[in-house]
């Protein structure tokens, strides 16, 4: 690693929760986006953005309210970037 270079593993742990909350169609139960890994879906549960029902292949996940208003508050950021 080159001096001064700040090494972020966390960076990717956030970004693949973010990816997961932005894919959710609102509040209802649904499956998981294609390549979503149980790490990432138990990460985002423990912090309380989703909850999770069923078993392995056949696992559903929901936002939960302050999922729902993290969603909401990211987007509202992101469009204001964009003016």
């Amino acid at each position: 690693m080159q001096p001064g270079c700040k090494h972020r593993p966390w960076r990717s742990k956030i970004l693949k929760i973010m990816v997961l909350l932005h894919s959710a169609d609102g509040l209802a139960w649904q499956s998981p986006p294609k390549g979503t890994s149980l790490k990432t879906l138990s990460e985002a549960e423990e912090q309380g953005f989703i909850l999770i029902r069923g078993e392995f292949q056949k696992r559903q996940f929901r936002l939960t309210e302050l999922g729902s208003n993290y969603v909401e508050r990211d987007k509202r950021r992101l469009e204001a970037r964009r003016l």
